[in-house]
């Protein structure tokens, strides 16, 4: 279905075990998309459904998000789980386009017995592409095969909006929800490419990490940024260090 732009280690093997012995469980995830540009012509906002542009017969253009929990789910510190699925619903479009989205994530956790919720923010760009170019398409291959087989595919792509997201103090350790990307095939990538004319499924990787904690009025809390992927344990490292500084 896609064709991964970044693609990783399989995320079975992407981290190493769990840092500490905390006992964590998921216990519900949604999701909401609460900022778009452009503004004007996109429907849904604050909803985890949105659509975009006039149809050309095949329906609006769109992105879902569906959390992967309840039912309550346990998982450990450092290693990736299901954070939800990210269906892009790519159809043939006129008028207006999307160019970025943005989608808060509310994740409720128990730590130790201890339960809260947890807002992450992340940003999506979206690259809508001549379905009939002249040439090659966008991704650099022919138009009508692979990817392109019913027109040029369209791009997503994610990053973390750093300084956006909670995190949960418990024990003098924050937690944090990150996400590491979209899971294709046990590989993660930053970005993919969606056929024209289907729903173009792709479960949302999560990744739970934890910096030592100061009390809430004197923290400001960020983010990992796990930057490339298959980095695994040094990328987890290096957001642990920037959090501590």
């Amino acid at each position: 279905m896609f064709k991964v732009l970044l693609a990783g280690v399989a995320a079975s093997g992407l981290l190493a075990g769990a840092a500490n012995a905390a006992v964590i469980s998921i216990d519900s995830v949604s999701g909401v998309w609460t900022a778009t540009d452009p503004v004007a012509g996109i429907s849904g906002i604050n909803t985890n459904e949105i659509r975009w542009g006039t149809s050309t017969g095949f329906g609006k253009s769109g992105y879902d998000f569906d959390g992967a929990a309840p039912p309550a789910f346990s998982v450990n510190e450092d290693e990736g789980f299901n954070l939800g699925t990210f269906t892009h619903h790519n159809n043939p479009i006129t008028g207006t386009s999307l160019e970025s989205a943005t989608l808060k994530v509310t994740t409720t956790l128990t730590i130790d017995g201890e339960t809260q919720d947890i807002v992450s923010v992340f940003d999506f760009a979206h690259l809508e592409t001549d379905n009939d170019p002249r040439g090659l398409c966008d991704n650099g291959e022919s138009n009508y095969q692979g990817v392109n087989i019913n027109g040029c595919a369209d791009r997503v792509t994610f990053t973390i909006n750093v300084g956006a997201s909670d995190s949960f103090l418990i024990g003098g350790i924050n937690y944090y929800v990150d996400i590491l990307g979209f899971t294709i095939e046990d590989a993660l990538a930053s970005a993919f490419w969606t056929k024209e004319k289907l729903d173009n499924d792709a479960v949302l990787q999560g990744v739970i990490t934890s910096t030592p904690g100061v009390p809430p009025s004197t923290d400001v809390p960020e983010p990992a940024m796990l930057g490339l992927f298959g980095l695994g344990l040094a990328g987890i490292a290096a957001a642990r260090r920037r959090r501590a500084a």
